[in-house]
Formats: structure tokens, sequence, C-alpha cells
């Protein structure tokens, strides 16, 4: 029996032990920004399944006091030194936590044969947005809080690992890494630059967001590239006055920025043919906050904030455009503007030769369980962004297939899922395999 036949049967045959796991992790509410003692559980959750099945677990601090504390994971072992400060005799890429924050962020080099897997168990939604029942069954689908992005996917790396551990199939001399993260749906202020060191001293990346593909839901969705993207708040300085008396009086912040909202606006394009390169380039600019004045107040506001969000087919648009963020002009020059913010995602390029490579093994690892994968580009971030800035080979979406992420009806794909599972643990082995990469 071909390994990929023994892959799917187990997954099939296993899928009840998937589905009991997931919905464990998914009762367990774990909002990005919600109360300790709610990530704590979860977090727990997910320390005691990955060392069910023989993962060495380590708590890193977040970087960011904000945010909850990471978990980084590993399986098997590599016959030399991993780098500087790690185990010589496992190659363990491990650090104490009370060290996290200096020794996993310091640049190491690379080793051969380690897999880096990204997750992240924060969800965007508040505790509770799915009412008395999170965990629900429809048909082909289940519905709960992050059980798209990405619980799904995180319970996928404990049981792609456990089949290759009961099928005898895990190589020697190679290991396994899963950092699981507690701040990605807010930026990853707190684990990206341990993300970029990781990735750094990994052969290729696997990150286990949700997949896209040409048919919404598709079962061989893939994401090989992601915009860049940056946060910027524009804050304007000018003078109140009364609205009523002369509300032309002052110099309004409130106008200035209302006008400045539609310009940045339309800064929007999309697949604009770069005349240099020949290759299509899009750029979108959304307004997400607008905050001056108080309401009901007889006062024309001087100050306020308009926050935005850009996001860049490329890096030269994301530099490019970063300098005109910084030096913007005010429409009515008795009001200043200052401006705070930046890059923060670098752009995940598809066309890097590593990437190119992990893309070209997905689609011949598809095609022998008989599926056609489709990669595709998005304009959405994910910790890919850094992995793949560090010149790690990183392809993205290898998690669960399903719709409405961050919506209330966010659901998986039911009968997707064996192939996703056995997709997973092969693409696996075929990167522990390839003394190619790196």
């Amino acid at each position: 029996m071909k390994r990929t036949e023994q892959l799917l049967n187990y997954m099939t045959e296993h899928l009840e032990d998937y589905l009991l796991n997931l919905q464990q992790a998914v009762l367990l509410e774990s909002p990005t920004e919600g109360a300790p003692t709610e990530l704590a559980a979860c977090r727990l959750y997910f320390e005691e399944l990955f060392r069910s099945i023989g993962f060495h677990v380590e708590r890193v601090p977040s970087l960011d006091p904000r945010f909850g504390t990471h978990l980084l994971m590993e399986y098997g072992s590599l016959q030399t030194p991993a780098a500087a400060g790690s185990d010589a005799e496992t190659g363990s890429a491990a650090q104490p936590a009370a060290n996290a924050d200096k020794s996993v962020a310091a640049a190491q080099p690379a080793v051969p044969n380690r897999l880096l897997i990204g997750g992240h168990y924060d969800t965007v939604h508040k505790l509770g947005a799915f009412g008395e029942e999170p965990w629900r069954v429809e048909g082909d689908k289940i519905i709960g809080p992050g059980v798209l992005d990405m619980k799904g996917g995180d319970v996928m790396v404990w049981m792609a690992v456990k089949a290759l551990q009961d099928l005898h199939l895990m190589p020697e001399n190679a290991q396994i890494l899963f950092f699981l993260t507690s701040d990605e749906e807010a930026g990853s202020y707190g684990s990206s630059q341990l993300y970029k060191s990781l990735a750094s001293r990994s052969k290729a990346t696997f990150i286990v967001e949700s997949s896209v593909g040409v048919e919404g839901d598709y079962i061989g969705g893939l994401k090989c590239g992601r915009f860049g993207r940056g946060n910027y708040t524009f804050t304007a300085h000018g003078i109140p006055c009364h609205s009523g008396i002369d509300p032309t009086a002052g110099e309004s912040g409130l106008l200035e920025l209302s006008k400045q909202a539609q310009a940045l606006t339309d800064l929007t394009y999309f697949n604009k043919i770069n005349p240099a390169t020949g290759n299509p380039e899009t750029v979108t600019v959304g307004c997400t906050a607008l905050h001056s004045g108080e309401a009901g107040w007889p006062t024309v506001p001087g100050d306020g904030t308009l926050t935005i969000d850009a996001r860049y087919s490329t890096m030269a648009l994301a530099e490019e455009y970063d300098s005109r963020f910084r030096n913007l002009t005010s429409f009515n020059p008795n009001v200043s503007i200052t401006v705070s913010g930046g890059i923060e995602k670098p752009p995940f390029d598809k066309d890097l030769p590593g990437n190119k490579t992990l893309q070209a093994l997905a689609i011949d690892t598809g095609a022998e369980f008989g599926v056609e994968m489709h990669p595709g580009v998005v304009r959405g971030g994910s910790d890919g962004n850094f992995t793949a800035s560090t010149g790690c080979p990183t392809l993205d979406g290898m998690g669960v297939t399903g719709g409405a992420v961050h919506q209330l009806g966010e659901y998986i794909r039911i009968s997707h899922l064996p192939f996703r599972l056995a997709f997973l643990a092969e693409m696996m082995l075929r990167v522990l395999e390839d003394s190619a990469l790196r």
C-alpha cells in the first residue's frame, strides 16, 4: 500500500479522535484580549494534548505584556547541534521560559532538518459570542469560535504527528517544531520576532491557517503568498471653537481628517501593471477609525485621530506608501498632522525560490491523493509574512477548509478533513526527506 493511502486510511478511521479534541479546544474559548484565565485554560489543554504524544513543551512569555503566553513544542531530535545555546545532543530549539525574550529572539544559524509549523490559539471572538451552543454540527459543517481560525489547524498538527507515530513513518534525524502563539489576531506584536528567529534556523515553515481556493472552501486550497500590511494613525492638531457662535472661527481637526480619509481611500487600486516589471500590483487603503469631538457638545473639535489599514502586494510598494503616509500634507495649513505606526507585516512573496519549491511539492503531493491543489495569494496577513521575510521557504493555508472566517457563522468542512490531515502529514514527511530544501 502506498504511503499516501496509508495516511488517508488512518485519518478516515481516526477522524473521531480529531473531532473530539477539536471540540474541547473550541469550547475553551480564548479571545486574544480575554481574561488571563480564559487564555490559560486553552493553553493548558494544548500543552497536555501535545505532551501526550511525546512533544517537549516550553512556555514562552510574550514579548508584549498585553498578551498571553506562547507555547514552543518540539518533536523528534537532531543528531547535530541545532544552534549556539541549544542542547547539542537533541538539537533542541526550545529555550527556558525565563530567557525566552533574549535567547529565542537571538539570530541563530539554520538547521538542516527542522520543520517549523506556526499556529495560534487566540481568536477574534469575545467570550460567549456564539451563545449557549458554541459547538454546532450542521450537516457537513462544524460551527464554532475559532474552529476555522485556527484551532482546526492546530489540532491537525497533533493528529498528523500521531499518525506518523502510529504508522512508524517519522524519519530519524528530523524535528518538528510547533510554535503556538497567543496574539496573532492582534498583529503578533509579542511573537513576530520569535517567529523570525525560529524560521531563520528552520528548513521550511508551514502555517496551519485555513485554506483558500478558487471555489471558496475548496478541498485543495492553499495560501502561497500574502500582502504586506501597514497600520497608521494620523493625529490632527487644530484650534477648537464654539459651534454656535461662530463655527468658522477655529481650525477643525475633524474636517481635516474627514478630507484625509477620502483622499487616502482614493489611493486604492487593483492589479495595476507596473511598467518596469510587467507585474500587476495592488494597494488598498481602508479607514478603520475616526475619532474627533464629543457628541452633544457645542464645540467644533480642533484635534482628532484617523487610523488606516493599508495593504501592499510588494515590499517596494510598502516602502513607497510608508514614506507617503509619514509625510502627509494637511489640506488646511493651520492644522498640523503627526503620524504614528508603520509597516506591520512585510509581504509574503510567492515567487521566492524556496516558496515556489514548496508550492510545486504541494501540487505533486495533492496529485498523489487525486486532488488538484490551488495555491492562492490573499490580502489578509498571517505569521507566514514574518517567516517568509527571513528567506525560510513558507507555505500557508495548510489547515482546514471552511468559511465565514471572523464571523459568527465560522465553520469547517467535515468531509474534507481526512484528506487535509493526510496531506499535512505527507507534506511533513516530504519536507523532512527533501535534501534540496535550504
